[in-house]
């Protein structure tokens, strides 16, 4: 009798055990299953702040070539004036060294 109920108790052990074995299995599969959902969501997420960093920089980067463009356009027309302004005055320079060279009074007014 003792023996039958050590059996009949180690055959209801032996189907807790069972039992207790499926119940991991599956919370093994759904701790799988939400790694995998949470990690496609953050793959999602990053995708997106990719995305839009990526525009962001794209922005970014043609604001710079606009002022780039917008500054040295800025600086050639001051290099322009500059240039323009140093071959004037290299004229009246060798005007006036010529002025200097003449002797008569007359030709000197002209």
């Amino acid at each position: 009798e003792t023996l039958k109920r050590i059996v009949s108790t180690l055959a209801i052990k032996n189907d807790e055990i069972h039992n207790f074995i499926d119940t991991l299995n599956h919370t093994i599969k759904n701790v799988q299953i939400n790694s995998s959902n949470a990690i496609s969501e953050l793959d999602e997420e990053f995708d997106g702040l990719y995305s839009i960093l990526d525009e962001m920089k794209g922005s970014m980067s043609n604001t710079i070539q606009q002022e780039e463009a917008r500054k040295i356009k800025a600086l050639q027309d001051q290099l322009t004036q500059c240039s323009s302004a140093l071959e004037s005055s290299e004229e009246l320079l060798e005007l006036a060294a010529q002025s200097l060279d003449i002797k008569d009074p007359g030709e000197f007014l002209k």
